[in-house]
C-alpha cells in the first residue's frame, strides 16, 4: 500500500511540471517545390477482374480447406492460390475482352 501511495505522490509532484504552457509556435514550413508532388498511378481494375479474384479466393479457400483437411491455414493457403490462379487467368486470357 505504501508503494502505491509513494507512486501517486510522485505522479502528483510531476503533474505541475507537465502542465507548463507551450512555447511560441514554430513558423509554417516553406514548401521546397512550387508544384504539387505527382500522385502515383493506381492500377485500374475492372469489375470483372474483381469478380474473378473474389471467385478465385472463395473456390481456393474451399478447395484448400477440403484438400488439406480443414483449418484456417489451409483456407488461407487455398485462398492465396485461388487469387494467384484467377489473376493469371484474367490477365492472360480475358483482359483483352474487358
Amino acid at each position: 500500500m505504501t508503494r502505491i501511495l509513494a507512486l501517486l505522490a510522485l505522479i502528483l509532484m510531476a503533474a505541475p511540471a507537465a502542465a507548463q504552457a507551450p512555447g511560441p509556435a514554430l513558423p509554417a514550413p516553406v514548401p521546397l517545390l512550387s508544384r504539387p508532388a505527382p500522385v502515383p498511378a493506381m492500377p485500374q481494375i475492372s469489375a470483372g477482374h474483381a469478380a474473378a479474384l473474389g471467385a478465385g479466393m472463395f473456390v481456393g479457400a474451399l478447395a484448400g480447406s477440403a484438400l488439406i483437411h480443414g483449418g484456417a491455414l489451409a483456407a488461407l493457403i487455398g485462398a492465396a492460390a485461388g487469387i494467384t490462379v484467377s489473376h493469371w487467368y484474367w490477365t492472360e486470357h480475358r483482359d483483352d475482352a474487358d
